[in-house]
């Protein structure tokens, strides 16, 4: 009944007295939803910490992250997509794919099938939906009439398949986090017709930080702990919710994070001429693309001698990458070492004292994984998987029916759930 009557005072607002007959009308819609929405009234708010690596939650004190994993479950660790890269990884997330099924290969790459090259930094392409393959969460959800929102997720500001969330943001890194927690419980506090059960919040940190000043660094220690602030104060504010004990929350992160030294750098035109080859990408990884497989087999046999880097055909990329059946990945993947930074011209922007991208088995590059809610069960944990799990984790919780063309498997994570 409570449902019903902040319905009823969220409509009545519109409508003078002339309209009774709308509002009896509207009244009797609501009371039929409200009772169908009882039915599977479970809600999610999944949230994104970047670059938090696995292991520092061992490294400090975090108390709010440590009662998450006490009343509810961790893992050891949650496994990335290849490559260990931020926007490949949050839509692997958001539609339990590897990047070589959804298309998004890496944070800018060229894509063939639309002649056209992605840029995180490029709004445009950034906003186009034709780049984003696959379903994600929120457009299944949307589909099924289940509301969604988004406050900085990876492609929710495309229209994919003409779908949006019922609520998105343009990327505003400036904005205050606290500002975005608001947000969040502002519009898990809406009537029930109105209201997400699906939200998806991001936060660009300790990426950034570790980044800049290295994974063992005092700033990121203190960035963790930070973040371990916000988790306290999501959970606080989450409590007193009108749906508190409807609500899960699963805490995740795309990628790890490593130490890199400038001694440490490849300089690819040492070993060959690059002039004329296509190349994308510096850091762990570069891609090499040409017109002619000849002056390509040249440049691959020059660089089969790379101390601390692999350089693999695609054809000829390890299988357990899931990094081969998609148009839009190049020719020739070079990878570095862990620790290692490949310059494909022997210059370029500054070398951070952190960053990845490198294998995804290093236990360096597993994100976090820690949920809490009545979907769970209580003070259980369990070893490292796939994020690529994570999708129809969801869906399950929310009732829905899956995409069919997934690479993830709620069996794989199936005894993490209470019921």
């Amino acid at each position: 009944m409570t449902e019903l009557k902040k319905e009823i005072n969220f409509i009545t607002q519109f409508y003078n007295q002339q309209d009774m007959l709308k509002i009896f009308i509207y009244i009797i819609i609501i009371s039929v939803s409200t009772s169908i929405y009882a039915e599977n009234d479970q809600y999610v708010l999944l949230v994104s910490m970047d670059g938090f690596r696995s292991d520092y939650l061992d490294i400090t004190d975090t108390p709010n992250f440590d009662k998450m994993a006490k009343n509810g479950v961790q893992s050891e660790g949650l496994i990335p997509v290849f490559i260990s890269k931020t926007f490949p990884n949050h839509y692997s997330i958001a539609t339990g794919m590897y990047a070589e099924s959804h298309g998004l290969i890496a944070n800018s790459f060229f894509a063939s099938d639309l002649d056209l090259h992605y840029s995180i930094r490029d709004r445009e392409s950034v906003e186009n939906g034709d780049f984003y393959g696959g379903e994600p969460i929120w457009v299944t959800a949307e589909r099924q009439g289940v509301k969604t929102a988004s406050y900085f997720w990876v492609g929710t500001e495309a229209a994919i398949a003409g779908v949006h969330p019922s609520i998105w943001k343009r990327y505003d890194q400036k904005v205050p986090f606290d500002d975005r927690i608001d947000s969040v419980m502002t519009w898990f506090s809406l009537p029930i017709l109105h209201r997400p059960r699906l939200v998806m919040l991001y936060f660009h940190e300790p990426d950034w930080t570790g980044h800049e000043y290295g994974p063992s660094s005092a700033e990121t220690v203190d960035q963790i702990q930070r973040m371990d602030g916000i988790i306290g104060t999501i959970m606080e504010k989450a409590g007193k919710l009108s749906i508190a004990d409807k609500l899960n929350v699963l805490v995740v992160s795309d990628h790890g994070m490593t130490e890199v030294h400038p001694e440490q750098t490849i300089d690819l035109s040492g070993y060959t001429n690059l002039s004329d080859v296509k190349t994308i990408g510096a850091g762990p990884t570069v891609f090499l693309s040409s017109e002619s497989r000849k002056r390509l087999t040249s440049v691959y046999n020059d660089l089969k001698q790379l101390p601390n880097a692999q350089v693999y055909w695609k054809d000829d990329i390890p299988e357990r990458w899931h990094y081969r059946d998609h148009e839009r990945i190049p020719e020739v993947l070079i990878i570095a070492d862990e620790g290692w930074t490949l310059m494909p011209m022997g210059h370029g922007p500054g070398i951070p004292k952190g960053t990845h991208g490198y294998d995804n088995k290093l236990t360096s590059m597993h994100a976090i994984f820690v949920a809490d809610g009545p979907a769970f069960k209580s003070g259980y944990s369990r070893e490292v998987f796939e994020n690529i799990h994570i999708y129809p984790l969801l869906v399950h919780i929310l009732g829905l029916e899956p995409y069919a063309e997934i690479d993830g498997d709620l069996n794989v994570v199936k005894d993490i759930l209470a019921h």
